[in-house]
């Protein structure tokens, strides 16, 4: 299927059409508000809002911020809100991709989530880095700082748009507007760049961060390897769900649930 997306050029002549002229959405009983711009836009709507896949954290305590990497055009928040109705919660959505970063500030300002924010970069980079290469695939939720690998992932459907763009500070970005508030939730769907953000980041995860949903990529990382890597900074895991061929997501809690001071 992939392949004929690929070979029938469906997302070329779709992404200008769907960017000029989105579809707009509104999820039940809530009556918030997305809008469909890009066609893998429609996989990612069954996903969230039929499938249920981030449905873990509703079994977590109440979640009054939280950070939101590879937000995409924003819909985890929307979902959040309409799962667990929160008129005051934080939150810090972050992507590399400066069109979705645009949908993602449509989206928040279209549904009164006035207390959360998105933000263009990339994140899990070294402390010194002040920008790098994001490639951009035609299936925008795809796109990577890793370079596609055509031998372990999906066939792409089109071309690859190579784009420099900021290198984000999780830990600056979250203080500056919040201080010394604690992360409840951190969601991270980065495409395979997981365990460089839990290396570089790890100080801010282990200090400020209580729960974590992420999304592992099998072609740059293992659980056992993302399993260890946050176990050293004081997480313990507590189920892995929607597990396919090529990614699944697995929750975290801080084992003492004790944040502190960085």
């Amino acid at each position: 299927m992939h392949h004929a997306v690929a070979a029938l050029s469906i997302y070329r002549w779709t992404a200008p059409l769907l960017a000029r002229f989105p579809i707009q959405r509104r999820l039940r009983p809530s009556g918030l508000v997305y809008r469909v711009s890009s066609l893998d836009q429609f996989g990612i709507a069954d996903e969230m809002f039929a499938q249920r896949t981030y449905g873990a954290v509703l079994g977590e305590p109440p979640i009054d911020t939280f950070i939101d990497l590879g937000c995409n055009a924003g819909w985890f928040a929307l979902w959040l809100e309409a799962e667990m109705p929160n008129s005051e919660r934080i939150g810090l959505l972050v992507d590399a991709n400066e069109f979705l970063v645009a949908e993602a500030e449509w989206l928040l300002k279209r549904n009164r989530l006035e207390h959360e924010q998105a933000v263009y970069g990339a994140v899990g980079l070294p402390p010194d880095s002040t920008s790098a290469v994001f490639h951009i695939l035609p299936s925008a939720s795809q796109s990577s700082l890793l370079e596609y690998d055509p031998g372990e992932q999906l066939p792409i459907k089109g071309r690859i748009k190579d784009v420099t763009v900021p290198a984000i500070s999780v830990q600056r970005e979250w203080q500056a507007r919040c201080g010394e508030r604690p992360v409840d939730l951190m969601k991270i769907d980065i495409e395979g760049n997981e365990l460089d953000f839990i290396r570089y980041e790890g100080k801010f995860l282990q200090a400020k961060v209580r729960t974590i949903l992420l999304e592992w990529h099998k072609w740059h990382a293992t659980i056992a390897a993302v399993d260890a890597a946050l176990s050293n900074l004081g997480f313990a895991q507590r189920g892995t769900y929607h597990e396919n061929q090529m990614t699944g997501i697995a929750l975290y809690r801080r084992e003492d649930d004790a944040p502190a001071d960085l």
